[in-house]
């Protein structure tokens, strides 16, 4: 299946990114390295959600070694993983940080769920 960029993406692309991944591919937090949080995201909607009271300084930690992306990209999402990607390098406060990924992964995941006519 090719990535979704800047198309909009069928049914079966939006339903792959949107999917619920095994534990083994989910989202695992740390606060920095060797460091995990215990907790984690198994699709996109729980990453969004999870992120507006993540400790910022592990949002940090993850958006400047590019995990976010990466994830993203995993899940088949090249338009939002690049969005993620742009803010990485920001002279922003981590909680601003914090909120502009958790913005982006909610909205993307509201327009996602639009174009699969979910609610």
């Amino acid at each position: 299946m090719r990535s979704v960029s800047s198309r909009r993406p069928s049914r079966d692309e939006v339903a792959s990114i949107l999917r619920v991944v095994t534990p083994d591919k989910a989202f695992h937090f740390y606060m920095r390295i060797g460091e995990p949080l215990g907790k984690s995201a198994s699709s996109l909607a729980e990453l969004g959600d999870m992120l507006r009271e993540l400790d910022s300084a592990s949002v940090q930690f993850h958006l400047e070694r590019g995990d976010f992306e990466s994830w993203v990209r995993m899940l088949g999402d090249v338009r939002l993983a690049n969005q993620v990607g742009s803010l990485r390098g920001k002279s922003a406060a981590p909680d601003r940080l914090r909120d502009s990924v958790g913005t982006a992964v909610r909205q993307r995941v509201a327009q996602l769920r639009k174009i699969a006519g979910l609610k």
